[in-house]
C-alpha cells in the first residue's frame, strides 16, 4: 500500500488513524489491476446477448450521431437524475450559435422517490404541464406535438432511441411500478431517451467534435463512450432506425460502470467502511464501484472512519458528536470545504467541526486526522474514476487527440478532484 506524501510527513498520527488512511490509499499496482478487471468487464458487457447478466451492462443507447453545431429547432428536455430534476426549453439556432435555454428546477419529494412509480411520474408530468403553461407552449397549428428529449439517469435497457425499460433504480430511488410520462396526455412526443452521460457526451461533442468519452461524477457516477457497432452484439440497425455506417459505424455505449464490482471482483480493494455502507444501502451487492467514488457515499465513508476512531477513544474524547451520530450526516461537500485550505492548514477543518458540527473543542491533531481521512477518501475516488477513463481510452485506442467530457458536482466543486484525476489518467495512459 502507498500512503500519500502528506501523510508520511505526519508521524504524530495515532497508529489506527495511519492504518485507516493506508487502507484507503491503494497502490499504483492496485489501480492497474482494477483497470484490467474493468477492461474485462467492459468486454463481457458488450458481448452479452443472453445467459448470465454481466455486472457492467454496457447498454446500447442507439445514438449513432453526435451534434455538429448546425442543428436548429425548439426542443423540450427533461433531466431526471437525482433529488432535483430540470425541465428545459432549448432553442437551437445552428451556425455554431449558443443555444437559448429556459429552465425550471424541481425537487423530488422523498416519499415519491421511495413510493409508487405511477405517483412519481404523475408528479413529473404535472410539472411539465406547468412549464408548458408558464412558457405558453402548445402543439403546432397542424397538431404537431412538441419534441422531448428525456435524460433519465438510471440503468435502462433501450428498445430503440426513444423507449426503454428500467433495469434498476440507483442514487436513493426505489419507486415501484414505474409508468411512462406518455400516459399524461400532454402535447409532447418523446423522440430520445438517453442516459445523462450520453447527454454529457453529446453536449461536449457540440463544443468539441473530438469528444469520444464522457463521465459524470456527482451524486452517482457513470460513463459513456463511442464504440464500433460491430463490437456490440445487441446492436440492431432496425431498432436504431439507421442503415448508414455499417458495422464499423459509431454507436454510443452507456457503460453503467457504477455496478462494476457487483460480481465480487473489487472485494479485496474494499475497506470495512465500504462493506458497511454497501450492507446498509438500498441495493446491497450492487453499484459497488459507485459506492467507492460518488458524492452520495464519500461523506459517509469519512463519518464511519471518524466513528471507528471515536469508538476507540482516539479522537473527540471518545464521544461521537451528536451531529454525526446518524448515517449520512457528514456531507460530501464537507470534504471540499476541508480540502480547500492549503496543505498543513486546518482553519476550515476547525471551523467545520466546531461551527457546523457543534464540537466545543478540537485539538490540532484531531483536525489533522479528519483532514487526512478526507484527503484519502477523495483521492481514492479521483484515482478510481481516472482508472475507468484510462480503461476506456485503451479500449477505443484513439489515433490522435481525444477529448473527455466530465460533469457532476464532485468533479466541479471539489478543489483538487480534477487535477488528481487528470494526473492519474496520464500515469495510467502515458501514450494517449
Amino acid at each position: 500500500m502507498e500512503v500519500l506524501e502528506t501523510h508520511k510527513k505526519t508521524p504524530e498520527l495515532p497508529e489506527k488513524a495511519r492504518s485507516i488512511i493506508a487502507s484507503l490509499s491503494l497502490s499504483t499496482d492496485d489501480y492497474k489491476a482494477i483497470g484490467d478487471l474493468m477492461a474485462s468487464s467492459f468486454e463481457a458487457g458488450l458481448k452479452a446477448s443472453g445467459g448470465p447478466k454481466p455486472a457492467v451492462k454496457m447498454l446500447c443507447s442507439y445514438v449513432t450521431k453526435l451534434p455538429a453545431g448546425s442543428e436548429t429547432g425548439d426542443y423540450l428536455a427533461l433531466d431526471l437524475g437525482g433529488t432535483n430534476y430540470r425541465v428545459l426549453l432549448v432553442r437551437l439556432r445552428g451556425s455554431d450559435q449558443e443555444p437559448e435555454i429556459l429552465e425550471d428546477v424541481y425537487a423530488v419529494p422523498q416519499e415519491l422517490m421511495l413510493g409508487d412509480g405511477a405517483a412519481l411520474f404523475t408528479f413529473i408530468a404535472g410539472t411539465l404541464r406547468d412549464f408548458l403553461q408558464a412558457n405558453q407552449l402548445s402543439a403546432g397549428p397542424d397538431g404537431e406535438r412538441l419534441k422531448l428529449g428525456f435524460t433519465f439517469s438510471f440503468p435502462v435497457e433501450q428498445h430503440g432511441l426513444s423507449s426503454g425499460s428500467l433495469i434498476m433504480w440507483t442514487k436513493g430511488f426505489a419507486a415501484k411500478g414505474v409508468e411512462a410520462i406518455d400516459k399524461a396526455a400532454l402535447p409532447i412526443v418523446c423522440v430520445a431517451l438517453v442516459n445523462d452521460t450520453v447527454g454529457t457526451l453529446a453536449s461536449c461533442a457540440l463544443e468539441d467534435p473530438r469528444c469520444q468519452i464522457a463521465a459524470i461524477v456527482g451524486t452517482g457516477s457513470n460513463a459513456a463512450y463511442v464504440e464500433r457497432r460491430s463490437s456490440m452484439e445487441r446492436y440492431s440497425d432496425s431498432l436504431a432506425g439507421v442503415s448508414d455506417g455499417g458495422p464499423d459505424g459509431p454507436v454510443v455505449v452507456n457503460t453503467e460502470w457504477g455496478n462494476f464490482g457487483a460480481d465480487g471482483c473489487l472485494d479485496r480493494f474494499q475497506t470495512d467502511f465500504d462493506r458497511e455502507i454497501d450492507k446498509k444501502s438500498l441495493n446491497p451487492g450492487f453499484q459497488v464501484f459507485e459506492k467507492l467514488i460518488s458524492g452520495m457515499y464519500l461523506g459517509e465513508i469519512v463519518r464511519l472512519a471518524i466513528k471507528s476512531l471515536v469508538d476507540d477513544g482516539i479522537i473527540f474524547g471518545g464521544r461521537m458528536p451528536e451531529s454525526l451520530v446518524q448515517p449520512m450526516t457528514f456531507l460530501t461537500k464537507y470534504l471540499s470545504e476541508i480540502e480547500r485550505d492549503p496543505p498543513k492548514h486546518y482553519y476550515s477543518t476547525d471551523q467545520l467541526l466546531t461551527v457546523d458540527l457543534g464540537l466545543k473543542l478540537v485539538h490540532p491533531i484531531e483536525a489533522v486526522i479528519v483532514r487526512s481521512i478526507c484527503e484519502a477518501v477523495s483521492t481514492r475516488s479521483a484515482f478510481l474514476v481516472a482508472t475507468g477513463i484510462a480503461s476506456l481510452l485503451k479500449r477505443i485506442k484513439p489515433s490522435g487527440h481525444v477529448t473527455v467530457g466530465i460533469d457532476g458536482s464532485l468533479f466541479k466543486f471539489h478543489p483538487h478532484f480534477p487535477e488528481r484525476m487528470t494526473r492519474k489518467v496520464q500515469e495510467l495512459c502515458p501514450d494517449y
